[in-house]
């Protein structure tokens, strides 16, 4: 549990933020999410049983029944977006990037993060039949992201706990 207190707390969330679950399966960051007071928590999941748990177990958050890449929210809506233990799970990882910087308010941070590391991941795509890739390593998010005007300002790669964390700054996009 407490890895999953250091996903949360790596957004820096302030009391009435906006905040997307992406993957949010039966919502274990929620409870966390919502000690920091949010105005509004969103939870996104291509399984539908998934967010009818959610919603019976959270009715205040607002459930989306797609995947990040083609969620419909305004652009600039969000202040942080997490996408914890399913990142590798994402079929078009430069989609999901690109719309989730999209929907990030200026100063807004993407939460990539997985609480059992990267062996982990990489133990599960050798034994699985799963579509799992592996998790990016600093240089490759930073080419992903910074196009997109999203600055990595934190990277962990430890046994235990991979987490890396984006902030949107609009310096830095290249259209």
């Amino acid at each position: 549990m407490a890895r999953l207190w250091e996903v949360v707390a790596s957004a820096e969330l302030r009391p009435g933020a906006v905040v997307l679950d992406v993957g949010t399966g039966a919502g274990v960051l929620i409870p966390l999410i919502q000690f920091y007071q949010p105005s509004t928590v969103l939870a996104c999941d291509v399984a539908e049983k998934m967010l009818q748990r959610v919603h019976d177990k959270y009715p205040a958050v607002r459930t989306c029944h797609t995947d990040v890449v083609s969620l419909a929210l305004a652009s600039t809506r969000v202040d942080a977006i997490f996408m914890n233990g399913m990142y590798g799970n994402i079929a078009d990882n430069p989609a999901a990037c690109s719309n989730a910087a999209r929907i990030l308010r200026s100063g807004g941070r993407l939460v990539v993060s997985h609480p059992e590391g990267r062996a982990f991941v990489d133990q599960l795509r050798a034994t699985s039949d799963l579509f799992i890739e592996s998790l990016p390593t600093e240089e490759e998010f930073e080419a992903l992201v910074e196009p997109l005007g999203l600055e990595v300002i934190a990277y962990r790669d430890e046994p235990k706990l991979y987490l890396m964390v984006a902030r949107k700054d609009l310096s830095l996009a290249r259209r």
